[in-house]
Parts: C-alpha cells; structure tokens; sequence
C-alpha cells in the first residue's frame, strides 16, 4: 500500500506538478542538495574512523555522492533559467561522540536504500531527456551503496539484530521529521492564501475610502498640533 502511494505521488510530481513553469528545476536543485548532505555527513564520519582501509572506502563513497551532486547540478543547468543556487540547509551531526560511529552509517544506509527506489520511480516515469540520463547514471551506483553501506555496518561490529533495530529507529525519526517539515509547508501556504483573502476583502473597501478623501476638496490639518506636543 506504502509503495502504491509512493508510486502515485511520483506520477503526481512528474506529470502534474513538474510541468509548471520552474518546479522541476527546483526539484533537481533539491536533489542536488541531499546528495550534497550526504557528502557532508559522509566527511564528518570519516572523522571518527582509524581504519585505513574502511576510510579509504569511505572516501570513495563520498567522492561518487560529490559527483552526483555534481551530475544534477549540471542537469539544473539545462532545465532552469538562471544559476543554481545551493538549497540551504542546517547541517549538524547525526549522532554525538558517545554514540558509536556505526550507527551514522546506519542512517546513511537508510538514505541510500530511499534514495535508490525514489530514484528509479522517477527515472522509469519519466520521459526521456536530460534528467532520465542522469538518473540512469546515479542509480546504478546508489545500488551499490547499499551493499556497501549494510557491509561496512556489519565490519564495525554492529550485530544484524542490532542494524535492524537501528534502522526502524532512523526510519520513524526521517517520517518524524518529514511530518514537520510538510506540516511547515502547508502551514505557510494557508498562511498566505489568508493573507492574499483579506486583502482582495478589505482592499476595495480601502481603495473607495481613499478615493473620497482625495476628492474632498479640504484637508483637514490640526495647526495647533505641534503648540499643544510642546506644553
């Protein structure tokens, strides 16, 4: 049911709402900036690893997800009609020192695995052109990602029982917080449809007050205003 439902709000966004005029520009602007994230808190991992040999994976794992952000920025380019500016984010660590380091990359697994199916949905609904090549591209080495993510788990001595625990945890805490960023969205947009409501209600009452007012022909002007500031 959770993938029928997926699979519809990809079809809604590709066909419907990516054929506005700059929505799917921003929506590549989007994905450029997760993909820039990743690098980010690939980097802060890396400070918390001695083995050479897993930092040495690692690095190669960020300099593929430093490509793909790469990769959609080129694909803004060829859709949007002015430079890209980077998407802001926040950025802070997942987990704090005391937090064993496994469990970053227990969220990172999470996010290559989501990112993958988003991915490929969008890629196999999509007409061909720009965006479907760069998506064919990036699939195929997030499919790795998620083999070497679960891989490198398993090496720093995380248990399966363990992972699979983590993983429900990181997944309530990115619905969690997918619940909160939406209800932001719709919030802001209420907001602004009442805003634009009481201005076309109460402009024209306005507009007919200020329009008598500039037709009369006196003014009325208090010159003992200033006199009576001063007593």
């Amino acid at each position: 049911m959770v993938t029928l439902l997926h699979k519809l709000k990809i079809w809604f966004a590709v066909s419907v709402v990516w054929t506005m005029k700059g929505k799917l520009a921003e929506a590549i602007r989007g994905f450029q900036a997760t993909e820039a994230d990743g690098v980010w808190h690939l980097h802060r991992g890396l400070q918390r690893i001695r083995d050479p040999r897993h930092r040495a994976i690692l690095f190669a794992h960020s300099l593929e997800e430093e490509a793909h952000a790469e990769e959609f920025a080129h694909a803004y380019q060829h859709y949007g009609e002015h430079a890209m500016k980077p998407a802001p984010y926040e950025r802070a660590d997942l987990y704090g020192d005391e937090e064993p380091i496994w469990k970053t990359f227990a969220y990172v697994h999470v996010g290559e695995r989501d990112a993958t199916h988003r991915f490929k949905l969008i890629r196999d609904t999509l007409e061909q052109g720009r965006l479907k090549e760069s998506l064919r591209r990036i699939v195929s080495d997030e499919e790795g990602h998620v083999d070497l993510t679960h891989r490198m788990l398993v090496e720093m001595g995380a248990s399966d029982r363990a992972i699979r625990a983590e993983v429900r945890k990181v997944r309530w805490s990115r619905l969690w917080h997918g619940w909160l960023r939406a209800g932001k969205q719709v919030v802001d947009k209420l907001a602004t449809l009442l805003l634009s409501v009481t201005y076309f209600v109460i402009g024209p009452f306005l507009f007919v007050a200020a329009r008598r007012r500039l037709r009369s022909r006196y003014v009325e002007f208090d010159n003992c205003r200033l006199k009576k500031l001063s007593e």
